[in-house]
């Protein structure tokens, strides 16, 4: 079995796991609004992004990149957070202030990420559509 380190931490997976399922068999918990694990993979989201390496110097979508042998992956590096703040506050730019979910009583996704993974500002001032 292939073996990928997460965080430090080497971790035997499956072949054709993605990066996201490797990081959950590691125990991390990586933010996510659009990955399924019954469903085909969107990738749309963009919240589950982490750095890879071997790879690129940008940070990667988890949920749609496989793992490979001898992979590291981070999932709370300084590039990430500012990646996944960036992600979060775009989200959040036009969502309604009214929104019939989120006065549900606390049961908007959206709400429970951006208070984990999100900002308490925001760059834009303009009024919300």
């Amino acid at each position: 079995m292939p073996i990928a380190k997460v965080d430090g931490v080497e971790i035997e997976f499956e072949p054709g796991m993605s990066v996201l399922q490797v990081a959950e068999l590691a125990g991390k918990e990586i933010p996510r609004f659009c990955y399924h694990e019954r469903l085909s993979i969107a990738g749309n989201c963009r919240m589950c992004l982490v750095e890879v390496k071997p790879g690129p110097p940008k940070p990667q979508a988890s949920c749609a990149l496989p793992a490979a042998e001898n992979m590291e992956i981070f999932t709370d590096t300084p590039m990430v957070r500012k990646a996944r703040h960036g992600v979060m506050e775009f989200l959040l730019i036009n969502h309604p202030l009214d929104c019939p979910i989120c006065d549900q009583g606390g049961e908007c996704d959206l709400q429970d990420q951006a208070m984990g993974y999100g900002r308490d500002d925001s760059r834009y001032a303009d009024n919300k559509r």
